[in-house]
């Protein structure tokens, strides 16, 4: 027996000997090299690149075997690997090869690896592969114009990984017969596909990795899924994949990763993994089901997934409490449960035996943390997210314990407490903290020094809306982005400021009892961003140091005491989009240096003593402007028409100065407003590569008076269109062309001079919401066309010269209040006293004929019937006359006898003025 196999071992040896003597004697005349025509096949390749003098610049020689990327057989001298992607240390140093091309190398018949990857210049419209091809990888290469692609890899039976992502394909294409099914690797991620996952998939049963991320796939996921009984991969986040999760997915038991983060999922999870008997309980260790619509209950068997690292179920609508059993994952990681409806009470049992575990998130649901402050964790958690949760009201004492802390969320934790001294001992490696919106008091926790490893790693402290009092000093923190607004800080503004926290970029004090100066040395952190000191009891000057801030984007020294000029120097900040110095005391005319600040999208100089003129540049220079208040100061002159060019504006508000003039009619040349446009953003964020869950930056803000009241728009600013203009001395008509701005939703014109007409076809300001045209001069009748406002819900047009009936139907029913029309001498109709009999009602003529009253048009009618009744008596005097003889010769010798009557008066008259002037000229002569 033993004889017999080593017979056999002896001919296979042989056998294999001969055949490799054969490929050498007939392998196109190999000559020690690489094969002739495999050779001319690459160099074929590389001459249809773009620039392919410079690319493959290795490649030349007769040798092709030593070019770089190019691995032959060390027999047969056959090309079998092609390494041209820009990841691989060959070629990572030059520039990324390029072309439109078709690529054909059948010619090299005995290639088994081909890594084309990561060359996002070179797109490929045709391919063709030889079928010994067992690894291709052609990531970031563009194939959009290749509809042929699944064509061409189905004719390679030996495939056994293929990557394409990131391809910007869109055809996923179909085959009725499967021949790559020896595939165990397949990435199709990031691409376009917007299709439903193809049922040719599901035969490829001997797939371990399967990546169809990112790819807007759509529909559900089949029961099939079951028949990939080798998968180990499995990710199909990021789609739009829909209804319940299969339940065949439990038979999959060599499954390690299932990512169906980020689609449309329902239904409960329990059928997948409430089953104690699936197999895949034993082999799973990242499940991601973020993101979704499940709902139902967590199951209590997910305590037996005993091999999970990964467990996120968050941001779906998971109900009820949180299973005991969970906490005896001691191989879990990663837990996330935040964003979902969990209630009830968590407590050491939930933690007990997670001894791996470093993230914990909780945040967003109604649990309640009742943990024994004498408990001592089984592990070193890197992050923390329970806000949301009622944690309080004493700050956690088991955190001290944790001394590996990155990022600690807890706002509105329901925590009323000061922080224990102990935390400084856990805060340098902290590099997120949010305590925001809590009860927390007394002093301002003291920070150390960012210990931390990474490079580009910074610190963000957030403390805002809480009862911290005391000063503000530097040695409290070491931060990028600072945020302690809303709480009751006194005293100064640190003047170390910059040297403390040179890297700081957001900073946010608003809402305290500072005082004192603003210090210029803030102009010397020239990362700063976002500055925030509005809302104190700041006073003095502004700086005049503004010139080397080349980032920042946002000033708000609103709400203050801050008093003289704006300095020049704030002209020079070319990044500012938003300046709020609104409610101080500041003067002199607006600086011309402001001119510069083209990305300026809101300037409040509102609720100060600013006079002179609107300057005409804000609107041919400051062409971003979608706010523009200057309300409340002592402007005075015209409007300048150049505002008109302002055709990002929503929110004009010139009300309470002392200006004059017309309104523009090129006031309708508003686009923003006339389209009801509402592109664009209003928050403003530091750009230092924020981490997910601490981003924080500036919300955009607007005191508007709207329906009388004044009103602060912060997050709905957004949708907001008005015009107020009151408060002034405008003379004129209200400009027709104010009826083409559709979005409009709020315009007010009152306490002006106003006179003329409301125009007849005000029912094209579609949007409006509150009108108020009070105390001006205006008169006549209101337009019918006023009860179309369907969302009027504030109007005021008292104290004007207003007459007729008012106007009844839709929104107009609802305002019932008398002191709309108060004023108006000449109105009636509800909610006035009712018309007497002869108060007619507007006449159809009014509403189309533009600006007629109705005492025009009663004046329209007695000339008419004046002019009617004057002919009628002409024609019949003339027909008597003509009828009757005796009467006509007496007529007109009475029209006879009074024509010579009058000439010779007139006669005498002219004869003694004649004399008169000829006696005084002989006078004057003597």
């Amino acid at each position: 027996m033993g004889t017999s196999t080593a017979n056999v071992v002896e001919i296979l040896a042989l056998l294999i000997l001969l055949q490799s003597v054969s490929s050498i004697c007939n392998g196109d005349h190999f000559n020690g090299s690489c094969i002739k025509t495999e050779r001319e096949a690459l160099v074929k390749f590389k001459s249809s690149l773009l620039n392919n003098s410079n690319s493959l610049p290795s490649w030349v020689g007769d040798d092709c075997c030593r070019w770089h990327g190019v691995t032959c057989d060390d027999i047969t001298g056959h090309v079998v690997k092609l390494v041209l992607s820009r990841a691989s240390k060959l070629v990572l140093s030059r520039a990324s090869i390029m072309g439109n091309i078709s690529l054909h190398l059948g010619n090299l018949s005995n290639l088994q690896y081909l890594d084309l990857s990561l060359n996002p210049s070179l797109a490929i419209h045709s391919l063709h592969f030889p079928s010994s091809l067992k690894y291709l990888y052609m990531w970031f290469v563009v194939l959009d114009k290749c509809d042929n692609w699944l064509q061409s890899i189905n004719m390679l039976p030996s495939l056994l990984e293929l990557e394409l992502w990131n391809c910007e394909l869109s055809i996923i294409g179909d085959v009725s017969h499967v021949n790559f099914t020896s595939l165990e690797v397949l990435r199709l991620d990031w691409n376009n596909f917007h299709s439903t996952i193809p049922s040719w998939l599901y035969n490829i049963t001997k797939l371990q990795n399967l990546d169809l991320y990112s790819n807007a796939f759509r529909g559900s996921l089949s029961t099939d899924i079951s028949n990939l009984n080798s998968l180990a991969y499995l990710n199909v986040g990021v789609n739009s994949l829909e209804g319940n999760m299969p339940n065949t997915l439990n038979r999959l038991c060599n499954l390690i990763e299932l990512d169906l983060g980020n689609n449309k999922f329902s239904g409960e999870i329990s059928g997948t993994f409430g089953n104690s008997s699936t197999c895949i309980k034993n082999s799973l260790e990242n499940l991601s089901l973020l993101n979704n619509s499940f709902s139902g209950s967590i199951p209590d068997n997910l305590g037996q997934f005993k091999r999970l690292k990964v467990l996120y179920l968050s941001e779906n609508s998971f109900w009820g409490s949180i299973p005991v059993s969970i906490g005896q994952l001691y191989n879990l990681e990663r837990l996330r449960f935040s964003q979902n409806s969990l209630h009830g009470e968590v407590s050491e049992l939930h933690l007990l035996n997670l001894r791996s575990l470093i993230e914990l998130s909780m945040d967003g649901n109604s649990l309640v943390f009742d943990i024994d402050p004498e408990w001592i964790p089984p592990f070193q958690l890197d992050w923390i997210g329970l806000s949301s949760c009622e944690v309080g009201p004493s700050f956690p004492q088991w955190l001290k314990t944790q001394k590996s802390i990155r990022f600690l969320e807890m706002s509105n934790a329901s925590i009323s407490d000061n922080i224990p001294d102990w935390f400084e001992n856990i805060s340098s490696n902290i590099v997120g903290l949010d305590l925001s919106y809590n009860q927390l008091f007394g002093t301002l926790p003291t920070f150390r020094k960012l210990n931390t490893t990474y490079a580009n790693e910074y610190r963000i402290i957030l403390l805002k809306s809480n009862q911290f009092d005391g000063f503000l000093t530097c040695s409290h923190f070491d931060a990028t982005i600072l945020d302690i607004s809303n709480n009751l800080l006194h005293g100064q503004i640190p003047q170390n400021l910059s040297e403390m926290m040179p890297s700081l970029r957001l900073l946010s004090l608003s809402n305290n009892y500072l005082n004192g100066t603003v210090p210029a040395t803030l102009c010397w952190i020239e990362s700063l961003q976002i500055l925030d000191l509005s809302n104190n009891h700041l006073s003095g000057r502004i700086p005049s140091c503004w010139g080397n801030l080349p980032s920042l984007t946002v000033i708000d020294f609103s709400s203050n005491m801050l008093s003289g000029d704006v300095p020049m120097s704030l002209g020079s900040q070319e990044s500012l989009v938003s300046l709020h110095l609104e409610n101080n005391t500041l003067q002199g005319k607006i600086p011309m240096s402001l001119r510069n600040l083209e990305s300026l999208e809101t300037l409040d100089l509102s609720m100060n003593s600013f006079d002179g003129f609107i300057p005409w540049w804000i609107g041919e220079s400051l062409s971003s402007l979608k706010v523009l208040s200057v309300h409340s100061n002592k402007f005075e002159g015209e409007i300048p028409l150049q505002l008109c060019y302002l055709a990002s504006l929503r929110i004009l508000n010139l009300a309470n100065n002392v200006m004059t003039g017309t309104i523009p009619t090129c006031f309708g040349n508003f686009t923003a407003i006339a389209m009801h446009e509402q592109k664009g953003h209003w928050e403003y964020y530091s750009n230092a590569g924020l981490y997910v869950g601490f981003e924080r930056g500036y919300g955009e803000n607007v005191q508007v008076y709207v329906k009388g009241i004044e009103l602060e728009y912060t997050s709905t600013l957004r949708f907001l269109y008005s015009i107020d203009l009151s408060g002034n001395n405008f003379v004129g008509e209200i400009p027709q062309e104010l009826m083409n701005l559709s979005g409009l939703q709020v315009l007010n014109l009152s306490t002006n001079k106003l006179d003329g007409h409301i125009s007849w076809n005000i029912g094209k300001l579609s949007s409006l919401e509150s009108l108020d045209l009070s105390e001006n001069e205006l008169s006549g009748s209101i337009p019918s066309s006023i009860s179309d406002l369907n969302f009027l819900s504030h109007l005021n047009l008292s104290f004007n010269h207003l007459s007729g009936r008012i106007p009844k139907g839709n929104q107009l029913q609802t305002l019932d209040d008398k002191s709309i029309y108060i004023g108006n001498d000449g109105l009636c109709g509800p909610p006035l006293n009712n018309c007497s009999d002869d108060a007619d009602e507007l006449p159809k003529g009014h509403e189309k004929g533009g600006t007629t009253r109705k005492d025009d048009s009663e004046m329209v009618w007695f000339y008419s019937g004046m002019g009617m009744g004057f002919a009628a008596g002409f024609v019949g005097v003339c027909s008597i006359l003509y009828f009757n003889d005796s009467w006509r010769c007496a007529w007109f010798g009475l029209v006879d006898r009074v024509y010579n009557k009058l000439w010779v008066t007139i006669a005498i008259k002219a004869n003694q003025v004649k004399r008169k002037f000829l006696r005084n000229k002989l006078e004057g002569n003597a």
